[in-house]
């Protein structure tokens, strides 16, 4: 499989959402779970299989000096207030490159939002450094995590809001039946997360083949604004699927999140 190109590229996805992403591949989310990523079906790493890029290996965009002004013009010339660092890879990877791509993109006058699972932590030096260009974090959790892995999500988002920026607990939701030990966990542990300020509800999107689907323990619902498999998890009926541009909750770039 083919591996990403090592330079920063800024593309709007499907999705509507700017994708600047610092690094592509999630190669400790892999080995964490090595059978389709996180939960077994990472989304992330199903589009990057489609287009034959091998998701296991993380790439470094780097940001020529050269590149500076083009990139940061296509930031600024698009719709949205915010562009996001974190779609098909995770940026923890490396900190300190993405903390100089956020500086350098600060002349366009946009937000950048990273979404993460804080495999590595970011030091205190580098969250203040964000901190003083006004990133937003979305901490990607979910029921299905582990106690020690939510624990120390929580304990990440914890530490991103002491340092006075926008913290957003992105959970990534299922409806699940309760109908065994593991559905009873999850929903509870779900539940909790769900109960934190500044929540952002993503419903897990996954096929009619997983383990979890088969056993009856996660509940599907088919829904043609999916795409793809047309199939998803829904915890909340009345949560938005859709385009990002009509999303209400927009990154947690909203002043309800603040």
């Amino acid at each position: 499989m083919r591996q990403y190109k090592p330079i920063l590229t800024c593309a709007e996805n499907s999705k509507g959402v700017l994708d600047v992403d610092t690094v592509k591949g999630c190669e400790r989310g892999m080995c964490a779970y090595p059978g389709g990523g996180c939960y077994g079906e990472c989304y992330a790493r199903k589009i990057a299989a489609a287009r034959g890029f091998d998701f296991s290996v993380s790439v470094v965009r780097r940001l020529p000096a050269n590149m500076v002004a083009a990139v940061a013009y296509k930031v600024y010339a698009h719709h949205a207030r915010w562009y996001r660092i974190g779609v098909s890879g995770d940026p923890s990877h490396d900190w300190g490159h993405t903390v100089h791509v956020c500086e350098a993109l600060a002349i366009a006058s946009k937000v950048p939002v990273i979404v993460t699972k804080h495999w590595v932590a970011a030091s205190d030096s580098q969250l203040r450094r964000l901190a003083a260009v006004g990133v937003v974090f979305n901490t990607s959790t979910s029921g299905m995590d582990t106690n020690d892995e939510i624990e120390y999500r929580v304990e990440q988002m914890k530490r991103v809001k002491a340092f006075g920026m926008v913290g957003v607990c992105r959970v990534v939701t299922c409806e699940y039946s309760g109908n065994s030990k593991w559905s009873t966990r999850c929903a509870n542990m779900q539940r909790k997360l769900l109960a934190r300020g500044g929540v952002i509800d993503t419903p897990f999107r996954c096929s009619r083949n997983n383990p979890r689907v088969v056993s009856g323990e996660i509940v599907l619902t088919r829904d043609a604004r999916c795409g793809g498999t047309g199939t998803v998890s829904l915890y909340d009926k009345g949560t938005y699927i859709g385009s990002c541009n009509d999303c209400p909750d927009q990154c947690g770039v909203t002043e309800e999140a603040r």
